[in-house]
């Protein structure tokens, strides 16, 4: 995915204030007309469930229209990271318990947004699972939630998600080196079909949150579902597009990538959000796997339609 952050970088004071107008619009004041404005005339907007909306007035039609939905719903930003043009952050999408008991219902998700300059914003990419918007969703109505019940603008983000950051202060040198390393370790495993050594740069208590395969603790359970999940895939890989970092956080793009079963240039491949933790002497305490896992099986197919194989007996879900 090509964009605009890697090159004519503006100051960074300008795109903190655009962010803080963004941040307002959105999740402050829920003013969406206002907020689609924020975006450029020719703007794209992925959202890997509803589609691609290109250009100021598309993404206005359908996020006003979106919204008007889920006035109940909240939103709370646990950490953003900017770098360059780019910023990336993760987000809650919450609703008020309709029974005053304290029930938690919401889903996270990992938005990319590219800066264009002038206070305008001219991508954004939308990352998490339908299916976990759907639970919160139907759970919410099953609760007793209605387009009436008013909002909680005191609500948070699930305590305990993710693990907290290593409060040790690791050296940017440090971290760029050992995500290198930790790529280079991927490439190793898809080349040798021995995933053990890419687990082992996990801590041994280190936690994996997969947004469709569920939460893993530990290192041996961290191998043992990572070994298991790429047998039926052994030649897939996953290039890296970009990746930011801030202090022991890394975020990056990767595709999930079949090679083209025909030996030509033909692309089967659907993207990713990763987060990592970072906990020193080159382990790694958390990563999060952000998708779509929608967008899987299609691309599968039309792998298997080019001449792609899987193991005897293994069913495509």
């Amino acid at each position: 995915m090509a964009t605009r952050a890697g090159t004519d970088t503006s100051p960074r004071e300008e795109i903190e204030a655009a962010f803080a107008t963004y941040r307002r619009r959105g999740i402050v004041e829920h003013d969406w007309p206002g907020f689609a404005d924020l975006f450029t005339d020719d703007a794209r907007y992925v959202e890997h469930n509803l589609g691609t909306f290109v250009g100021r007035r598309a993404i206005r039609d359908w996020l006003v229209d979106a919204m008007a939905g889920f006035p109940s719903m909240t939103f709370d930003m646990d950490w953003w990271i900017i770098e360059g043009n780019r910023v990336v952050f993760y987000i809650w999408n919450l609703l008020p318990d309709p029974t005053g008991a304290g029930r938690r219902f919401g889903f996270p998700n990992v938005t990319v947004i590219e800066y264009a300059g002038g206070g305008k914003w001219s991508f954004e990419e939308d990352f998490y699972n339908p299916a976990n918007g759907d639970r919160a969703v139907g759970e919410w109505l099953a609760a007793g939630g209605r387009r009436s019940t008013p909002p909680d603008r005191s609500l948070r983000g699930f305590p305990g998600w993710a693990p907290p950051l290593s409060p040790a202060a690791h050296a940017r040198e440090e971290v760029e080196r050992e995500f290198a390393a930790y790529v280079e370790r991927g490439r190793a495993a898809v080349a040798s079909g021995d995933w053990a050594t890419w687990a082992a740069q996990f801590s041994p208590d280190a936690r994996y949150r997969e947004h469709h395969y569920g939460e893993f603790d530990g290192r041996e359970a961290i191998r043992a579902w990572i070994t298991g999940v790429m047998q039926p895939f052994p030649a897939m890989d996953f290039p890296v597009e970009w990746h930011v970092i801030d202090g022991n956080r890394v975020a990056m793009r990767c595709q999930n990538r079949l090679p083209d079963p025909a030996g030509g240039g033909r692309s089967f491949q659907f993207p990713t959000l990763v987060v990592l933790h970072y906990d020193g002497d080159g382990q790694w305490g958390y990563e999060e796997d952000v998708y779509n896992p929608a967008e899987g099986p299609p691309v599968v197919q039309a792998w298997l339609e080019a001449g792609g194989t899987l193991p005897e007996g293994f069913r495509l879900e």
